[in-house]
Protein backbone atom coordinates (compact mmCIF):
# COMPACT_ATOMS: atom_id res chain seq x y z
CA UNK A 1 0.00 0.00 0.00
CA UNK A 2 2.81 2.39 0.90
CA UNK A 3 4.55 1.79 -2.45
CA UNK A 4 1.34 2.66 -4.34
CA UNK A 5 1.05 5.85 -2.28
CA UNK A 6 4.53 6.91 -3.35
CA UNK A 7 3.77 5.89 -6.94
CA UNK A 8 0.62 8.03 -7.13
CA UNK A 9 2.47 10.91 -5.47
CA UNK A 10 5.17 10.55 -8.14
CA UNK A 11 2.54 10.65 -10.91
CA UNK A 12 1.18 13.93 -9.52
CA UNK A 13 4.66 15.43 -9.11
CA UNK A 14 5.59 14.19 -12.60
CA UNK A 15 2.61 16.07 -14.05
CA UNK A 16 3.85 19.23 -12.34
CA UNK A 17 7.40 18.62 -13.60
CA UNK A 18 6.08 18.50 -17.18
CA UNK A 19 4.64 21.97 -16.69
CA UNK A 20 7.89 23.13 -15.09
CA UNK A 21 9.98 22.00 -18.07
CA UNK A 22 7.93 24.14 -20.45
CA UNK A 23 7.50 27.17 -18.22
CA UNK A 24 11.15 27.41 -17.24
CA UNK A 25 12.02 27.97 -20.90
CA UNK A 26 9.43 30.73 -21.36
CA UNK A 27 9.90 32.22 -17.86
CA UNK A 28 6.18 31.74 -17.15
CA UNK A 29 4.57 31.69 -13.72
CA UNK A 30 3.92 28.28 -12.18
CA UNK A 31 0.64 29.46 -10.62
CA UNK A 32 -1.48 29.60 -13.78
CA UNK A 33 -3.70 26.82 -15.12
CA UNK A 34 -2.28 24.36 -17.61
CA UNK A 35 -3.13 25.05 -21.25
CA UNK A 36 -2.63 23.50 -24.67
CA UNK A 37 0.55 24.82 -26.26
CA UNK A 38 -1.09 24.76 -29.69
CA UNK A 39 -4.60 26.22 -29.29
CA UNK A 40 -4.00 27.94 -25.89
CA UNK A 41 -7.23 26.55 -24.39
CA UNK A 42 -7.07 25.85 -20.67
CA UNK A 43 -6.97 22.15 -19.88
CA UNK A 44 -10.02 20.95 -17.95
CA UNK A 45 -9.31 19.38 -14.57
CA UNK A 46 -10.63 15.99 -15.70
CA UNK A 47 -8.27 16.10 -18.70
CA UNK A 48 -5.30 16.69 -16.43
CA UNK A 49 -5.24 13.38 -14.55
CA UNK A 50 -1.75 11.84 -14.89
CA UNK A 51 -1.53 8.97 -17.39
CA UNK A 52 -5.28 8.29 -17.42
CA UNK A 53 -6.23 11.47 -19.30
CA UNK A 54 -3.59 10.79 -21.96
CA UNK A 55 -5.06 7.34 -22.58
CA UNK A 56 -8.69 8.49 -22.58
CA UNK A 57 -7.93 11.38 -24.96
CA UNK A 58 -5.87 9.03 -27.16
CA UNK A 59 -2.93 11.38 -26.90
CA UNK A 60 -4.67 14.41 -28.43
CA UNK A 61 -5.99 17.77 -27.20
CA UNK A 62 -9.76 17.73 -26.62
CA UNK A 63 -10.18 21.17 -28.24
CA UNK A 64 -7.85 21.21 -31.26
CA UNK A 65 -7.01 17.47 -31.54
CA UNK A 66 -3.30 18.25 -31.77
CA UNK A 67 -1.10 15.31 -30.80
CA UNK A 68 0.10 15.53 -27.19
CA UNK A 69 3.81 14.85 -26.72
CA UNK A 70 4.74 11.43 -25.34
CA UNK A 71 6.96 13.36 -22.94
CA UNK A 72 3.93 13.85 -20.67
CA UNK A 73 3.00 10.22 -19.88
CA UNK A 74 6.60 8.98 -20.01
CA UNK A 75 7.83 11.58 -17.53
CA UNK A 76 4.85 11.01 -15.24
CA UNK A 77 5.34 7.23 -15.27
CA UNK A 78 9.11 7.50 -14.75
CA UNK A 79 8.68 9.87 -11.80
CA UNK A 80 6.02 7.61 -10.30
CA UNK A 81 8.30 4.58 -10.55
CA UNK A 82 11.25 6.49 -9.04
CA UNK A 83 9.12 7.68 -6.12
CA UNK A 84 7.82 4.16 -5.51
CA UNK A 85 11.34 2.74 -5.61
CA UNK A 86 12.62 5.44 -3.26
CA UNK A 87 9.84 4.73 -0.78
CA UNK A 88 10.43 0.98 -0.95
CA UNK A 89 14.21 1.14 -0.52
CA UNK A 90 14.75 4.11 1.77
CA UNK A 91 11.68 4.65 3.96
CA UNK A 92 12.05 3.59 7.59
CA UNK A 93 9.30 5.30 9.64
CA UNK A 94 11.07 4.97 13.01
CA UNK A 95 14.25 6.71 11.80
CA UNK A 96 14.35 10.51 11.56
CA UNK A 97 17.41 10.40 9.31
CA UNK A 98 15.67 7.92 7.00
CA UNK A 99 12.68 10.24 6.59
CA UNK A 100 14.97 13.20 5.90
CA UNK A 101 16.92 11.15 3.37
CA UNK A 102 13.73 10.06 1.62
CA UNK A 103 12.45 13.65 1.34
CA UNK A 104 15.84 14.72 -0.03
CA UNK A 105 15.86 11.87 -2.51
CA UNK A 106 12.37 12.70 -3.81
CA UNK A 107 13.46 16.31 -4.30
CA UNK A 108 16.62 15.19 -6.10
CA UNK A 109 14.66 12.84 -8.37
CA UNK A 110 12.40 15.76 -9.30
CA UNK A 111 15.32 18.12 -9.99
CA UNK A 112 17.24 15.56 -12.07
CA UNK A 113 14.15 14.68 -14.11
CA UNK A 114 13.62 18.35 -15.00
CA UNK A 115 17.31 18.83 -15.79
CA UNK A 116 17.40 15.72 -18.00
CA UNK A 117 14.26 16.53 -19.99
CA UNK A 118 15.12 20.22 -20.32
CA UNK A 119 18.61 19.41 -21.61
CA UNK A 120 17.17 16.83 -23.98
CA UNK A 121 14.80 19.42 -25.43
CA UNK A 122 16.99 22.53 -25.43
CA UNK A 123 20.64 21.34 -25.13
CA UNK A 124 20.88 23.50 -22.00
CA UNK A 125 20.86 22.83 -18.27
CA UNK A 126 18.57 25.16 -16.27
CA UNK A 127 20.57 27.08 -13.68
CA UNK A 128 17.67 27.24 -11.23
CA UNK A 129 17.46 23.44 -11.07
CA UNK A 130 21.23 23.14 -10.62
CA UNK A 131 21.13 25.56 -7.69
CA UNK A 132 18.10 23.83 -6.16
CA UNK A 133 19.63 20.35 -6.43
CA UNK A 134 22.93 21.57 -4.93
CA UNK A 135 21.13 23.28 -2.02
CA UNK A 136 18.96 20.24 -1.29
CA UNK A 137 21.98 17.93 -1.41
CA UNK A 138 24.24 19.90 0.90
CA UNK A 139 21.43 20.66 3.35
CA UNK A 140 20.83 16.91 3.58
CA UNK A 141 24.55 16.08 3.88
CA UNK A 142 24.98 18.61 6.68
CA UNK A 143 21.87 17.26 8.45
CA UNK A 144 23.16 13.70 8.08
CA UNK A 145 26.51 14.75 9.57
CA UNK A 146 24.82 16.45 12.53
CA UNK A 147 22.46 13.54 13.23
CA UNK A 148 25.00 10.74 12.75
CA UNK A 149 27.85 9.98 15.17
CA UNK A 150 31.40 9.78 13.90
CA UNK A 151 34.18 11.99 12.62
CA UNK A 152 33.86 14.47 9.77
CA UNK A 153 36.29 12.51 7.58
CA UNK A 154 34.10 9.40 7.84
CA UNK A 155 30.88 11.29 7.09
CA UNK A 156 28.72 11.46 3.98
CA UNK A 157 29.36 15.19 3.91
CA UNK A 158 33.10 14.67 3.42
CA UNK A 159 32.48 11.88 0.91
CA UNK A 160 30.02 14.11 -0.95
CA UNK A 161 32.45 17.01 -1.10
CA UNK A 162 35.20 14.76 -2.46
CA UNK A 163 32.83 13.10 -4.92
CA UNK A 164 31.60 16.45 -6.22
CA UNK A 165 35.11 17.81 -6.65
CA UNK A 166 36.34 14.60 -8.32
CA UNK A 167 33.51 14.39 -10.89
CA UNK A 168 33.39 18.11 -11.65
CA UNK A 169 37.20 18.19 -11.92
CA UNK A 170 37.12 15.33 -14.42
CA UNK A 171 34.43 17.08 -16.48
CA UNK A 172 36.38 20.34 -16.28
CA UNK A 173 39.34 18.63 -17.93
CA UNK A 174 37.09 17.24 -20.68
CA UNK A 175 35.58 20.66 -21.34
CA UNK A 176 38.97 22.39 -21.31
CA UNK A 177 40.72 19.83 -23.54
CA UNK A 178 37.86 19.68 -26.05
CA UNK A 179 37.09 23.43 -25.98
CA UNK A 180 33.47 22.61 -25.11
CA UNK A 181 32.94 20.19 -28.00
CA UNK A 182 32.63 17.06 -25.81
CA UNK A 183 30.49 18.64 -23.09
CA UNK A 184 29.61 22.07 -21.71
CA UNK A 185 30.16 24.00 -18.49
CA UNK A 186 26.68 23.10 -17.30
CA UNK A 187 27.81 19.47 -17.21
CA UNK A 188 30.70 20.47 -14.94
CA UNK A 189 28.32 21.96 -12.38
CA UNK A 190 25.92 19.05 -12.72
CA UNK A 191 28.88 16.73 -12.15
CA UNK A 192 29.59 18.56 -8.90
CA UNK A 193 26.03 17.85 -7.74
CA UNK A 194 25.96 14.26 -9.02
CA UNK A 195 29.27 13.45 -7.33
CA UNK A 196 27.98 14.88 -4.06
CA UNK A 197 24.80 12.82 -4.30
CA UNK A 198 26.56 9.46 -4.67
CA UNK A 199 29.76 10.27 -2.75
CA UNK A 200 33.36 9.59 -3.72
CA UNK A 201 33.34 5.76 -3.45
CA UNK A 202 30.46 5.49 -5.90
CA UNK A 203 31.58 8.22 -8.32
CA UNK A 204 33.36 5.71 -10.57
CA UNK A 205 30.39 3.32 -11.05
CA UNK A 206 28.14 6.36 -11.54
CA UNK A 207 30.38 7.67 -14.32
CA UNK A 208 30.68 4.19 -15.84
CA UNK A 209 26.89 3.84 -15.98
CA UNK A 210 26.42 7.36 -17.36
CA UNK A 211 29.00 7.08 -20.14
CA UNK A 212 27.97 3.48 -20.87
CA UNK A 213 24.30 4.33 -21.38
CA UNK A 214 25.30 7.42 -23.36
CA UNK A 215 27.58 5.41 -25.64
CA UNK A 216 24.95 2.73 -26.32
CA UNK A 217 22.29 5.38 -26.99
CA UNK A 218 24.65 7.22 -29.33
CA UNK A 219 25.43 4.07 -31.30
CA UNK A 220 21.74 3.20 -31.62
CA UNK A 221 20.97 6.76 -32.78
CA UNK A 222 23.65 6.50 -35.47
CA UNK A 223 22.49 3.00 -36.44
CA UNK A 224 18.93 4.18 -36.96
CA UNK A 225 20.17 7.38 -38.64
CA UNK A 226 18.78 9.68 -35.96
CA UNK A 227 22.23 11.19 -35.39
CA UNK A 228 25.46 11.53 -37.33
CA UNK A 229 29.00 10.89 -36.15
CA UNK A 230 29.51 14.62 -35.55
CA UNK A 231 26.10 15.28 -34.01
CA UNK A 232 25.98 16.67 -30.50
CA UNK A 233 24.06 14.81 -27.79
CA UNK A 234 23.08 16.21 -24.40
CA UNK A 235 24.91 14.45 -21.58
CA UNK A 236 22.74 15.57 -18.64
CA UNK A 237 20.05 12.88 -19.24
CA UNK A 238 22.67 10.12 -19.06
CA UNK A 239 24.37 11.63 -16.00
CA UNK A 240 21.01 12.01 -14.24
CA UNK A 241 20.07 8.41 -15.07
CA UNK A 242 23.48 7.12 -14.00
CA UNK A 243 23.23 9.02 -10.71
CA UNK A 244 19.78 7.69 -9.86
CA UNK A 245 20.71 4.15 -10.94
CA UNK A 246 23.79 4.23 -8.71
CA UNK A 247 21.83 5.49 -5.69
CA UNK A 248 19.11 2.85 -6.02
CA UNK A 249 21.36 -0.06 -6.99
CA UNK A 250 23.79 0.68 -4.15
CA UNK A 251 20.88 0.56 -1.71
CA UNK A 252 19.31 -2.57 -3.21
CA UNK A 253 22.54 -4.50 -3.81
CA UNK A 254 25.18 -3.08 -1.43
CA UNK A 255 27.45 -6.11 -1.82
CA UNK A 256 27.78 -5.45 -5.56
CA UNK A 257 29.24 -1.97 -4.91
CA UNK A 258 31.41 -3.02 -1.95
CA UNK A 259 34.38 -3.30 -4.33
CA UNK A 260 34.32 0.49 -4.85
CA UNK A 261 34.09 1.37 -1.15
CA UNK A 262 37.46 1.48 0.58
Amino acid sequence: MLIFTFFFLGLIIGSFLNVLVYRLRDAETLLGRSFCRHCKHQIRWYDNVPLISFVLLRGTCRDCETQISWQYPVLELFTGLMFALAGYLFFTPDSVLSVIELVWLLLIVSCLVVIAVYDLRHMEIPLSMLIASALFTYIFLIAAFVLSPGSFFDSRLWSGLLGGLAVSGFFFLLVWMSRETWMGWGDVWLGFVAGAIVGLPLALPMLTLSFGVGAVTGMLAILYKKKGLKSQMPFAPFLALGTLATVFLAQAFPAFFQFFIL
